[in-house]
């Protein structure tokens, strides 16, 4: 029985270089598997309370369009202000600026529309604009997606009561203005 036996001489740096690339091509597996994972878009997009960008929802009020306008990032409401407020819708209402720069400081701090506080003189300004506010974090959410065709905005805060509560704006405004010049008429006297 006489059989042939082999020796195979192997040198030493050969089966480094050979053991050093097989484990950076694991190395590069297990980076490929782990970037292109399909669940890591999802929980992302499950982390995000907003999509960033600014929002707009405009309110019909007696015959005006006020845009309340709402920026986000990802996670926060950055600002809370009016665009196109007409000059003599802020002359006429005068309490529609100073609710919206209460309301919106207490938004920015508090990061939510919950507990957000208001005095009672100036209850349904403040109620329409909370409702517009909603309004425009609900499409910020991707709840309550308009029409495309009507630009991506609200015709009102809330829908028909729209006039109702700016009625009851008007009410307080013209109740505040007389309150304004009972205390100048009896500051000259």
């Amino acid at each position: 029985m006489s059989g042939k036996t082999k020796i195979v001489v192997f040198r030493m740096k050969e089966l480094i270089y050979t053991l050093v690339f097989i484990v950076l091509a694991i190395v590069l597996i297990l980076l490929l598997v782990f970037m292109f994972r399909p669940g890591k878009d999802k929980e992302a997009e499950e982390t995000a309370a907003y999509t960033a960008g600014v929002y707009t929802s405009s309110i019909q009020f007696q015959g005006q369009t006020i845009d309340v306008q709402v920026v986000v990032d990802e996670n926060h409401i950055n600002a809370v202000s009016f665009v196109n407020l007409d000059e003599s819708v802020a002359t006429m209402y005068p309490l529609m600026q100073s609710s919206m720069d209460s309301i919106s400081q207490q938004i920015y701090e508090k990061q939510s529309l919950d507990d957000i506080t208001y005095s009672e003189e100036n209850q349904y300004t403040a109620t329409m604009l909370l409702n517009a506010v909603n309004n425009a974090l609900d499409k910020a959410r991707g709840e309550n997606a308009s029409d495309p065709s009507e630009g991506g905005e609200d015709k009102s805060a809330d829908g028909n009561a729209s006039k109702e509560q700016s009625e009851s704006v008007q009410d307080e405004n013209e109740k505040t203005g007389s309150e304004q010049t009972q205390k100048s008429d009896d500051s000259k006297k």
